[in-house]
């Protein structure tokens, strides 16, 4: 299945960029929120909306017509730690969207995404309230990785050379009960590299 997804991203890429030419590079810094409404936030089983976790990306917006365009990017979640710093938490993501430009300053967009993410654990043990008492826990000892395939769908609101863009990421589309939801919310600068 990566193999496929990354075969598929290199046909559009290519494809793309015969039929157009590059015409602007764009940088993003945001947020991302992992698995919204899934993961239990405090004691009293609220779950997490919003997650702090700083995001910087990269791409290309390449023109196909005057409303389409191809996006190629690559974003990073920087290193999150859990657990006194304990376990170190990263994520790549290496996207492909199709961008529609609805009106002139909005784009709706739509693609896949390869996630990449790496959890290296340094071991140990904390003790945990669980309930009346408490319970030992142990902190992973190695080093793992994991690669999800997401389907996305993203609108972003564009002023000149700046946009405000929140991205959905969906993990399991066709598994009811697996079916996770992230996104993330991008501050972009659009850089015209050929003024």
């Amino acid at each position: 299945m990566t193999k496929l997804v990354f075969f598929w991203m290199l046909l559009v890429s290519l494809s793309a960029s015969a039929l157009g030419q590059i015409d602007t590079i764009f940088f993003n810094v945001g947020s991302h929120t992992e698995f919204y409404d899934k993961v239990q936030s405090d004691s009293s089983g609220g779950t997490r909306k919003f997650d702090f976790a700083p995001t910087l990306g990269a791409g290309l917006k390449l023109n196909m017509t005057e409303q389409w365009f191809f996006l190629p990017e690559f974003n990073w979640v920087l290193p999150q730690k859990a657990g006194s710093d304990r376990v170190i938490k990263n994520t790549f993501m290496f996207r492909a969207d199709f961008g529609y430009s609805v009106l002139e300053w909005m784009r709706l967009r739509a693609g896949t995404s390869l996630l990449w993410q790496n959890q290296h654990g340094r071991g140990g043990s904390t003790n945990i309230n669980n309930g009346n008492e408490t319970s030992k826990f142990y902190y992973p000892d190695e080093n793992r990785s994991s690669l999800n395939n997401t389907l996305d769908f993203g609108a972003e609101a564009v002023w000149d050379e700046w946009a405000v863009r929140l991205q959905t990421y969906i993990y399991s589309v066709f598994m009811k009960d697996k079916r996770q939801v992230s996104y993330t919310l991008f501050f972009t600068y659009y850089w015209d590299h050929k003024q």
